[in-house]
């Protein structure tokens, strides 16, 4: 009577567990702001943090700013010999280290 009832706890939670996981595909894949907050916690933990994705803190006249930032020129020493190079650089002009 004991294995009977530890099997039908365990299959219970097993049933728990693949419900719960549904749950969760269901809420990451609705596009309605039904299940926003749930939407937001799932894809933190599951995915990339709201704060990481592309556009999030973005408004209309921060794009202009972080685009014109981004084109300003820079000038950096390289890590391997110690060459300046610039954003225009893809390889260290000295020693051929590839640039990121």
């Amino acid at each position: 009577m004991f294995n009977i009832g530890a099997t039908l706890i365990v299959l219970l939670f097993a049933a728990l567990l693949l419900g719960a996981m549904f749950f969760f595909i269901r809420i990451s894949t609705d596009d309605s702001d039904k299940y926003k907050e749930w939407k937001e916690m799932v894809e933190s933990l599951f995915g990339t943090p709201a704060f990481l994705r592309p556009g999030a803190g973005e408004q209309p006249g921060n794009a202009e700013a972080a685009a014109a930032a981004s084109a300003q020129p820079f000038t950096e020493q390289c890590p391997a010999c110690g060459e300046t190079v610039t954003e225009q650089n893809t390889d260290c002009p000295s020693c051929g280290l590839r640039l990121l």
